[in-house]
């Protein structure tokens, strides 16, 4: 029987799936059962997010060149007073329709008080002044004042993973609207669904692949990882979603982006309303600050060039949670950000903590010493202090994670996570910041193994997804809410104990004025009486010399 030739068949096969995975490249955004999805690029896993054909490279903590730095931004510039320049604004405002002034009343400690029947992982403080830095912003949440969190992490909360619901319950807790931060473009795919965001005309750049960076923009980066530089055409458009009621409503957008040279660009309001703006060039970040009902906000460069950071969508008095997640990241990749970028954008926006989860990819099998990365991460620590110097720090233990054993096929622990987890609290015990335990809180849900039974994490037994995200939130929620409750108890204990001593005051002050009007009452008798025995010496003195009375 003659053999047959597949050869051409096989040629046919593999040109149908080139051009299949070409075409699937070609797919735009689009959004389906609520979910949004950007365009994807099935090649990206076989290739370097950019083009240095490298890995990413490991930064090393600069101490020294971040005091240099910052120490820069604030010396005063030393000018003949007839030649100063007229200052170069920092944020331009666009007011379309004031803000309404929503207040809020203070919350009750019965209110915030933590039900649920997981045992709560304390957020632990290490701060040993009489008012740390974790006590001020849990002072805040209690006065419902605005607060900011900057979360940053790896892989383990790409995409708003975990991070979406802890501001869903911090939100719904303390009120607060609006995604908060996201990047104007970023070098590869990925789907996020707390925002829609589509993009064209930039050159995203990664900090972990600074070789592909210009070296003009290898200081600018912000602790979001990425930026994007853009001439007349880019443009970016977030627009809100209603996977969570606090998305919508937003009343502010904040576009932050910065221009070396003069460039003009356009800031579109729910693809209606418009405006221009002529950015002068300088080296310091710009906002650019709207005001008006916004479910999309968009920006365009219409001439020069442009780095943009990304964009804010918020409103409403509360609570702020901005995701800066930076897959392959452990944590290193804050010592490639620009101190003066981060000082900027801080005094914009105000970040109160700044959240520091990594160490998910540092674990080997069986690994017990992390000496070298607990002196990395007590310099994170440092850089974070110095570029948000009124922020406080919460370090937050590596997650629970299984390995495969190759022999039995079984999936078991590997066998580092309680080291590494002891090595990330001695590090923030060390530098007086917060801890607080992810693996343990995940044990409360049975750890990664039930994680991955319950569909709530991938069957790789390292990554949550979005439903186990939800419970690692709550959980974090959770302890929050255990601290703001411990403080609110405090307050209403302290209110009670002046209320108690005001009403002892009260009685006392009663119960001298009522022996004053006894006193009083004694005396005003005395006097009558004084007066009765006067008149009648003064009878009788008058009879006397009158006469009428014989001796």
């Amino acid at each position: 029987m003659k053999k047959r030739d597949y050869t051409p068949r096989l040629g046919w096969f593999t040109a149908a799936v080139v051009l299949g995975i070409a075409a699937v490249g070609l797919v735009p955004p689009f959004e389906l059962f609520g979910m949004h999805f950007e365009s994807v690029d099935i090649l990206s896993s076989l290739r370097a997010d950019d083009t240095d054909g490298g890995e990413a490279v490991e930064y090393e903590a600069d101490i020294a060149r971040l005091e240099q730095e910052l120490a820069a931004m604030s010396a005063p510039a030393v000018e003949a007073v007839d030649t100063l320049p007229e200052p170069i604004p920092v944020c331009y405002e666009w007011i379309l329709e004031e803000e309404p002034m929503v207040k809020r009343r203070l919350p009750r400690s019965d209110e915030v008080r933590p039900v649920s029947d997981m045992r709560i992982i304390p957020i632990e403080d290490f701060d040993t002044v009489e008012l740390s830095r974790y006590e001020r912003l849990i002072e805040k949440m209690a006065d419902c004042e605005d607060v900011r969190i900057a979360f940053m992490g790896d892989s383990f909360v790409e995409g708003d993973i975990l991070t979406s619901d802890l501001r869903r319950e911090l939100q719904e807790l303390l009120g607060g609207r609006g995604v908060g931060f996201v990047a104007c473009d970023i070098p590869f795919a990925t789907v996020r669904k707390s925002v829609k965001r589509t993009s064209s005309g930039w050159t995203a750049y990664s900090v972990m692949k600074p070789k592909s960076t210009p070296s003009h923009l290898g200081d600018k980066f912000f602790i979001s990882g990425y930026l994007a530089e853009g001439g007349s055409g880019a443009t970016t458009r977030w627009e809100s979603t209603d996977v969570y009621p606090s998305l919508g409503g937003c009343t502010r957008g904040r576009v932050l982006l910065y221009s070396r040279d003069t460039s003009r660009v356009l800031i579109e309001v729910n693809d209606s309303l418009s405006s221009e703006f002529e950015i002068a060039g300088d080296e310091r970040v710009r906002e650019i600050y709207v005001e008006a009902l916004i479910e999309a906000l968009r920006v365009k460069v219409l001439e020069g060039k442009v780095l943009c950071y990304g964009a804010s969508l918020e409103g409403e008095r509360g609570i702020m949670v901005d995701n800066f997640s930076v897959r392959s990241n452990n944590g290193h990749a804050i010592f490639g950000t620009g101190a003066t970028v981060n000082r900027q954008i801080d005094e914009m926006l105000g970040y109160d903590l700044v959240v520091l989860q990594y160490g998910l990819n540092i674990m080997q099998p069986g690994q017990r010493a992390f000496s070298r990365y607990r002196d990395q991460l007590r310099d994170m620590i440092a850089y974070a202090e110095r570029c948000f110097p009124d922020a406080a720090i919460l370090v937050l233990g590596v997650s629970d994670r299984w390995i495969k054993n190759e022999e039995t096929g079984a999936y078991e622990p590997i066998g580092s996570v309680d080291a590494l987890t002891a090595y990330q609290r001695a590090a923030a015990d060390s530098t007086h910041v917060a801890f607080w335990n992810t693996s343990a809180a995940m044990a409360e849900f049975g750890g990664m193994p039930q994680f991955v039974a319950n569909g709530w994490a991938a069957k790789d037994y390292t990554h949550i997804n979005f439903a186990g995200g939800k419970r690692v939130a709550e959980a974090l929620a959770l302890s929050l809410r255990a601290s703001l409750y411990e403080l609110l108890v405090e307050r209403e204990a302290e209110a009670e104990r002046e209320a108690e001593a005001a009403r002892r005051r009260q009685m006392e002050y009663e119960m001298m004025l009522s022996r004053n009007l006894e006193a009083t009452t004694i005396l005003l008798d005395t006097l009558i009486e004084a007066e009765v025995v006067v008149e009648a010496a003064e009878a009788t003195e008058e009879e006397y010399h009158e006469g009428l009375i014989e001796e």
